[in-house]
């Protein structure tokens, strides 16, 4: 080969080494400002975790209930032959089914029509109703059989606990609600866990809004619509955040009131924790990890945030994404092996979650090694 063939080669080569720097550099950039982005979603989260007392805390067109906690969801797409009073007790008898740790919770959305009556009497759940999307006009009955008309905006709420039968109301435009049932057995165990518990009883509460209740109602049902929903432990989280949301609102009581400065997780029982999170088990619960520090649900969540930072499904999904990083490097391993292995439910929901972290997809993350 000639002294310019050499030189050219040389060059080519060397424009080739540099490209692929550039693309690393580019690559690396990238996972630095969405690591900024993470930043700022867990920062949002954490605020809304607070907005709960620091207690623990994802259905497009749904017409249907999901049994929260269960791996498997019930979904029904028409509910045009239900009632809303059938659709209610369809959801009082699936918040028993699950007998998974989180048994006692189930959501569903409900669209009504003109002259549907809307009741909730249920003597062992408790109920929070969530108006969605669009106004609804509704009216119930008043003084002398004349009926009061009144429009119900969207994210407004209202709270029916167990036993209570509130007063009828008819629906006077179409209308479409959040509905989610709590078994009074999972909310009891939650208030048998607080600090400076209140002792005070849970009220009825309508026509008021509560952005903590709004985003976790919203979080549970879009988990519920996800075809590769976030894991177990990031449902048990929402359902016992609500479950608590639910208490503060029942009581009309400010969050403040039953929070206390805490300490976290001893060094030794965080470590166990941690070693029993590295398995990455898709079904591994709260009451799992709770039952492993040795605390309650309600101290461990607090204990484990004030220890890491962070909440234990997004610790979680932390150790899962490096363990995915470190398969990547191996190029015999599909990128369905490295979900499967990582305790994620499919390849697209390991892509979800890795550019959620990294701001890049396993295939670009991997191309750039």
């Amino acid at each position: 080969m000639s002294g310019g063939a050499c030189l050219f080669e040389r060059e080519h080569k060397s424009e080739r080494l540099h490209a692929a720097c550039r693309a690393v550099s580019s690559c690396q950039k990238r996972i630095r400002l969405f690591r900024i982005k993470v930043a700022a979603r867990c920062l949002r989260a954490l605020a809304l975790v607070a907005a709960t007392a620091a207690a623990p805390w994802h259905l497009t067109g749904y017409t249907g209930a999901t049994v929260m906690g269960n791996a498997q969801k019930s979904v029904n797409i028409d509910n045009s032959r239900q009632t809303f009073n059938d659709f209610v007790a369809d959801l009082s008898v699936r918040s028993g089914l699950n007998d998974g740790a989180v048994r006692g919770a189930a959501i569903g959305l409900y669209r009504g029509s003109p002259g549907e009556e809307t009741h909730t009497p249920a003597p062992h759940q408790h109920f929070l109703v969530m108006c969605s999307r669009t106004p609804a006009r509704f009216e119930r009955a008043g003084i002398g059989n004349n009926w009061v008309s009144y429009v119900k905006s969207p994210g407004t709420l209202w709270f029916v606990p167990a036993g209570v039968v509130p007063s009828g109301a008819r629906a006077r435009s179409d209308f479409e609600l959040a509905v989610c049932a709590l078994e009074c057995k999972l909310v009891n165990g939650i208030d048998g866990e607080l600090d400076r518990r209140p002792t005070c009883e849970l009220r009825l509460r309508t026509n008021f809004k509560d952005t903590a209740a709004q985003q976790l109602l919203k979080l549970l049902l879009e988990d519920g619509a996800s075809e590769s929903a976030a894991g177990r432990l990031y449902t048990d989280h929402l359902i016992h955040a609500l479950a608590y949301r639910v208490l503060i609102l029942g009581r009309d009581i400010s969050s403040s009131n039953t929070a206390r400065p805490v300490s976290g997780l001893p060094n030794r029982i965080l470590k166990r924790v941690v070693d029993k999170m590295r398995v990455l088990d898709d079904q591994l619960s709260l009451e799992s990890l709770a039952q492993e520090s040795g605390y309650s649900r309600v101290h461990f969540m607090r204990m484990f945030r004030a220890a890491t930072g962070r909440s234990p499904h997004n610790y979680l999904m932390n150790l899962r994404i490096e363990r995915a990083r470190e398969l990547l490097s191996n190029p015999a391993l599909s990128l369905t092996d490295i979900a499967l292995d990582c305790g994620f439910s499919s390849h697209s929901h390991l892509t979800r979650v890795f550019r959620q972290f990294l701001g890049v997809t396993p295939s670009e993350y991997r191309r750039c090694l």
